[in-house]
């Protein structure tokens, strides 16, 4: 077992339930973070002539790339503080799906439709809940349009799982919901 993720066992049926916990990383941050701050640092040195260009430059193209990436080193550290990182970021499970971005959990029955993409391409599946579900969760899902009612899971970084077994857990506990 590791911290990633935790099993469930329900002893009248004999199955195991995989409860799929994505937890957030610092580490990722701090590098996006570094890289980004040393292209705004080269680039503002540009800007300011500090260093040479082998073709001569104005420095206004470089100044204005330093001051994009200055903005979006800013937008992650903005949204970076969004985010607990002692806490999941989303949890899967046989109840539903929480988030910290959530309000409260969703249960797999206020489920109307899961998308699966099909592409290798596709990096989420997506659920779209019922319209007459919960309205707090309503309303905070419409906050973000244009998916309007719809909440996004991430199906290729949950470690210890691979893509088709996210794919596959995610599609039986819709399922098992739908039955009852």
């Amino acid at each position: 077992m590791t911290e990633a993720h935790r099993w469930t066992t329900d002893r009248d049926s004999g199955a195991t339930q995989p409860v799929l916990v994505l937890r957030g990383r610092v580490r990722y941050l701090f590098i996006v973070l570094g890289v980004m701050t040393l292209c705004f640092g080269y680039l503002s040195l540009i800007a300011l002539g500090q260093i040479e260009m082998s073709r001569p430059a104005s420095g206004v193209g470089e100044g204005l790339f330093a001051i994009v990436f200055l903005g979006v080193i800013v937008y992650v550290l903005v949204n970076a503080r969004k985010v607990d990182f002692a806490k999941p970021i989303m949890v899967i499970g046989p109840d539903g799906v929480t988030a910290q971005r959530l309000p409260k959990l969703i249960p797999w029955s206020m489920i109307e439709r899961v998308d699966i993409p099909e592409s290798w391409r596709a990096e989420f599946i997506y659920l779209t809940v019922r319209e007459d579900a919960d309205p707090e969760i309503l309303g905070h899902l419409r906050k973000r349009q244009p998916l309007e009612r719809t909440v996004a899971i991430p199906h290729r970084w949950i470690p210890g799982f691979t893509s088709s077994e996210v794919k596959d857990i995610v599609k039986r506990y819709y399922e098992s919901a739908k039955r009852r």
